[in-house]
């Protein structure tokens, strides 16, 4: 298995990276589907225990590697913020997937709105899967054999194409940073409002109105991270009707206020910044 020495070692592509974490590409071809692989040898002094994942609607495969026991878990998309440093700090090793929204669904074929804010030991959800990770993990002696490993076991998995039309209308919610309606979508897309519904909460796990709920707040977080008392701009660029909204909507996803957040901003971490 690998260890904290083989970060330094690494000599293959990366997107960022630290002394105790590495975030790593996919294989090409996987691209469409996953964002990254991190691999992180946590310790209090690289992760506080507040240390706080935002909401998003990427998907992630967790493996926790403790006292030489692994356990991979698949968390589905999340609506609410949730505290993960404490329980993170107590592997000596973390190995994530990140899938982009929707990403999951081409390699298990069950519909994502079962997970929704919900983490579910692997095993349970794909037994195969879960024991070739946990090989892979294992036999793995450097960083470079895991990440060649992972790619081949889920290029292996690939049981359909990312939907088109899925692609396609998460772009278009994206581009208006959350500021479209479903019948907008309906019109672009011809589909009906309930037929689009469907299709997301198939593929995603959340309807495009919580789509892009989550787009548009993770849109003025991006905002207030660049300009912490620039509320009103905020205000006005993410789309929301006054101030009063904003912070009401800001305390409702992530259980704190804008103030809160901008005075503790670093133990916070927004998975679709990576």
């Amino acid at each position: 298995m690998i260890t904290s020495n083989n970060i330094k070692e690494y000599k293959g592509i990366v997107i960022s990276g630290g002394d105790s974490y590495l975030y790593i590409p996919p294989n090409i071809f996987l691209r469409p589907y996953i964002s990254h692989y991190c691999i992180s040898f946590p310790t209090p002094q690289t992760m506080s225990d507040e240390y706080t994942i935002l909401p998003s609607a990427n998907s992630v495969l967790c493996v926790f590697v403790n006292d030489g026991k692994i356990t991979p878990y698949y968390n589905g998309t999340s609506t609410k913020a949730e505290i993960v440093g404490t329980s993170a700090n107590k592997n000596e090793l973390l190995l994530l997937v990140k899938f982009h929204a929707g990403g999951f669904s081409p390699f298990c074929g069950f519909n994502q709105d079962e997970l929704v804010d919900f983490s579910l030991d692997l095993s349970c959800v794909d037994k195969i899967l879960s024991c070739k990770i946990e090989s892979t993990l294992i036999e793995s002696k450097r960083i470079e054999d895991l990440v060649t490993s992972l790619d081949n076991i889920f290029l292996n998995r690939l049981k359909s194409n990312r939907s088109d039309f899925i692609i396609a209308a998460i772009n278009k919610i994206t581009s208006q940073k959350g500021n479209i309606a479903a019948s907008e979508l309906s019109t672009e897309f011809y589909y009906s409002e309930k037929h689009i519904r469907r299709l997301f909460l198939q593929n995603i796990g959340v309807s495009p109105k919580k789509f892009s709920r989550i787009v548009r707040i993770n849109y003025a977080l991006w905002l207030l991270q660049d300009n912490p008392t620039g509320f009103p701009d905020i205000v006005e660029k993410a789309g929301f009707f006054d101030q009063a909204h904003f912070i009401h909507e800001f305390k409702d996803i992530f259980n704190l206020t804008p103030n809160e957040y901008i005075k503790n901003m670093s133990v916070f971490y927004n998975t679709d910044s990576i």
